[in-house]
């Protein structure tokens, strides 16, 4: 379906302007995409989002007598002694790109350890690459989540949208893409714009893809888009089609703005085309809050199919510490999960070489209680290394099935210094580790990639061995 200016039919671009694509689109390994021509609007400087209303969430709570902090001195005199650093074999299988021309592509899964980008980002530097040089080959929805970073430069989303999450959802065979996120909205008059310039403000885009979960037989869904403050266009997304919008214009676009017009809109995802080819790939999905169960519950076949067509040479899947914090957690259980959602990611990704990154070392926080009638209660006596211990078992059961399906692994908690660095962390110059002893800081996170990256030995396989 092409679908022109304002509905009519299709505007072409006169003799002297660019093209990029003159044909019915075939996108993700393919599946027909939606086209739409769009007027080239002017070049736009910043993005200025609509004023939001504010509501004030911002309550009086009552004084509270209790208050959860760090262990003390006393707490942490019988800390184990720290691990002396070693070097650990992260034995990756070496495949390279099966077209030295491409680009090696990398994709990282994880949770909030991984959603602020810091890592991803370290690990890059690490390489050698400078930001401009590496690029991603698909954007989730979930820019407006705290805690996530994106590769954009901004974004405005009103509260008409809610989050659906692959890692709490109950389907069998869920329809998610690689994001392991939905955006979902039945508001009209919703909205996400989006700015798909990173570094600056040239713009880097020759076309877009933006995925959709396609309209069930009788559901109507029309969206209008806007690209770089050009007219508006209205799209009926295609009942029973694959749910895949694909924009081009004259000139390279720098924004794009939805509008929920009328309908249930299920938004997946942005799958970008560059105007220039990067150095690298690389896709960060971290999601805070998340666990590996988002992998056991997607449907594998649909992941295949939707914004797809790019190969990870390296697939990267760091999870653990959500699970550590649940309080009915079954080990054996655990290992079972993993192993099917392990199954599924090599349906997905059969060729990529793998790498299970276990949960870093997390401390525990005491609860004090405060005001006179405490003053000579002493606290209860606290297991320290609480978390310590349960992540080692969720790392060695990661460790023993991620071998299961040729997936190498690399101990975070290993890398700090074993069973309670956590707090060492905390106490270190700079400081590595949050007060809430299971965050790190950004240094904390930048240190963490650098030992991965030179354990992995990533640079060896990024230049083919060289």
């Amino acid at each position: 379906m092409t679908i022109g200016v304002n509905g009519h039919k299709p505007i072409w671009p006169r003799f002297g302007h660019v093209v990029f694509l003159l044909t019915i689109a075939l996108c993700s390994q393919g599946a027909i995409a939606q086209e739409v021509d769009v007027p080239a609007g002017p070049s736009p400087g910043e993005l200025q989002c609509p004023p939001h209303k504010h509501h004030n969430k911002h309550k009086r709570h009552k004084h509270n007598e209790e208050t959860l902090e760090p262990p003390g001195t006393e707490e942490l005199a019988d800390l184990p002694v720290q691990n002396e650093l070693q070097p650990q074999e992260v034995a990756l299988d070496g495949r390279g790109p099966a077209d030295a021309s491409h680009p090696y592509s990398i994709a990282i899964w994880g949770d909030s350890h991984i959603a602020s980008n810091y890592f991803a980002e370290e690990m890059m530097r690490a390489l050698g690459f400078a930001q401009d040089k590496v690029q991603s080959t698909f954007i989730p929805p979930d820019m407006d989540r705290p805690g996530v970073r994106l590769p954009i430069r901004k974004h405005c989303q009103d509260e008409g949208w809610n989050f659906e999450y692959a890692y709490v959802s109950r389907q069998v065979n869920g329809a998610f893409t690689k994001g392991l996120v939905n955006l979902k909205s039945h508001v009209p008059g919703s909205y996400l714009w989006v700015d798909f310039r990173t570094h600056s403000l040239v713009p880097n885009l020759r076309a877009l893809d933006i995925l959709f979960a396609p309209p069930a037989p009788g559901q109507k869904v029309l969206i209008g888009l806007i690209v770089d403050d050009g007219a508006e266009q209205m799209v009926e997304l295609e009942q029973g089609g694959r749910g895949i919008v694909h924009l081009r214009a004259e000139q390279p676009i720098s924004t794009v703005k939805l509008r929920l017009v009328e309908g249930t809109v299920v938004l997946q995802g942005f799958v970008p085309q560059y105007v220039e080819k990067p150095a690298v790939y690389l896709d960060n999905f971290g999601i805070p809050g998340a666990t590996m169960h988002g992998w056991k519950t997607l449907d594998a076949g649909y992941l295949k199919e939707r914004g797809n067509d790019v190969p990870y040479n390296l697939v990267i899947i760091e999870y653990g510490t959500n699970e550590g914090n649940d309080r009915s957690l079954d080990l054996s259980k655990y290992k079972s999960d993993l192993q099917a959602s392990l199954e599924n990611m090599r349906r997905a990704y059969p060729g990529a070489s793998c790498v299970l990154i276990g949960p870093p070392d997390r401390g525990v926080l005491v609860k004090r209680r405060r005001g006179k009638k405490y003053r000579n209660v002493k606290p209860a006596k606290v297991n320290i290394l609480k978390y310590s211990r349960i992540h080692q078992q969720i790392g060695d059961i990661q460790h023993a099935v991620g071998e299961e399906y040729s997936c190498a692994y690399w101990s975070w908690q290993d890398a700090m210094g074993g069973p309670g660095s956590a707090y060492r962390w905390m106490h270190h110059s700079p400081v590595l580790m949050g007060r809430d002893i299971t965050h790190m800081t950004v240094s904390g996170l930048q240190i963490s990639a650098r030992r991965f990256t030179e354990d992995a030995k990533l640079s060896k396989y990024l230049h083919n061995g060289e």
